[in-house]
């Protein structure tokens, strides 16, 4: 084997593009994981990419009991990088989320909250392959920092090879210690990533498959899949110059430690959401988004992960407002 150094500008190019690729890319996750090296960024030049969205649920009820509940969300993400335009700067990267359930069913805390930061960056190459790492940590619980047993850690190791100039192939090695499922064990993967046409680019894998698609110039179809875990969809189309209306389906699934769960269990949350909105750019790197959906199939439950969890309470479901931020710089 040839000497590993340090790895170039073109060799880090070709991990961002297929590690992508392989990203865990949960809503509220995505910057402190693998997404926090192998997402590429908007623009060469940006230092910080961000968002910020709140969701503001209709009054509903416990199912089964007589408990109201309504929920509120507020999630955030976002990266930085220490040197604007060179891909394999040093970057920081972070996810929150605050979910309030405004609610006084028994055994269910009101306020849960989920933090993370990471640190990553590209790290060696040889002939065509090239390796990237990141570690982070975070805290979820209820007590916002409070709940010693919240607090966990995440790493994550990428190694990546060009094929040919449509084809990539790349490994990963994720640990989550939050994660939903097996939170406990490093879950490796791999994924083929080929692509069709300009338009098109499909990647197919375990434990993640995606589809991106680009039909014409007003179009934006994506769709993502996580073994187990979560699915996302979405297509987006340009009305007019700077407006965009989009449809959307979501699940969400988080974990959270709180005092009154004894030993290893955790609380568990789920629920999806479909939504219709519009977007608004007034520039390339500000958006603003509104947008109406319905969130269903929602609850908590009791568990170390969703394998074997028990059931805690259900929540009806309800309509929502969702407003979103997004900013680069």
């Amino acid at each position: 084997m040839r000497n590993v150094h340090f790895p170039s500008r073109l060799g880090i190019a070709i991990l961002l593009c297929v590690a992508a690729s392989l990203c865990f890319t949960l809503p509220a996750k995505a910057q402190s994981g693998p997404g926090l090296l192998a997402k590429p960024w908007p623009q060469t030049d940006d230092a910080l990419d961000g968002r910020a969205d709140a969701y503001f649920f209709g009054s509903g009820h416990v199912k089964d009991y007589n408990d109201s509940f309504r929920l509120d969300a507020y999630q955030s993400e976002g990266r930085f990088r220490l040197i604007p335009g060179n891909e394999i700067s040093p970057r920081i990267g972070y996810d929150f989320l605050f979910l309030d359930s405004h609610t006084d069913a028994p055994h269910l805390n009101r306020q849960l909250t989920d933090a993370s930061i990471s640190l990553g960056s590209g790290v060696a190459k040889w002939d065509t392959w090239v390796a990237g790492v990141s570690v982070g940590l975070g805290y979820a619980g209820n007590n916002a920092f409070g709940e010693g047993k919240g607090w966990y850690g995440k790493a994550d190791v990428i190694v990546a090879d060009q094929l040919n100039k449509d084809d990539y192939l790349a490994f990963i090695i994720d640990y989550d210690g939050h994660r939903t499922f097996m939170p406990d064990t490093p879950i490796p993967g791999i994924g083929f990533s080929h692509r069709f046409d300009p338009t098109l680019q499909a990647v197919v894998g375990l434990p993640y498959d995606s589809l991106s698609w680009k039909p014409g110039d007003r179009w934006d179809i994506e769709g993502e899949y996580y073994l187990l875990s979560d699915l996302h969809l979405s297509a987006a189309y340009n009305v007019v110059d700077h407006w965009w209306a989009y449809g959307s389906f979501d699940t969400l699934l988080d974990a959270f430690r709180v005092s009154e769960l004894r030993g290893n269990r955790r609380l568990l949350f789920s629920q999806r959401r479909v939504e219709m909105g519009v977007r608004y750019s007034p520039c390339d790197r500000l958006t603003f988004k509104l947008g109406a959906g319905y969130g269903f199939n929602g609850g908590f439950r009791n568990g170390w992960d969703y394998r074997g969890a028990n059931s805690l309470i259900d929540f009806s479901d309800v309509p929502y407002i969702h407003g979103g931020l997004e900013l680069r710089f």
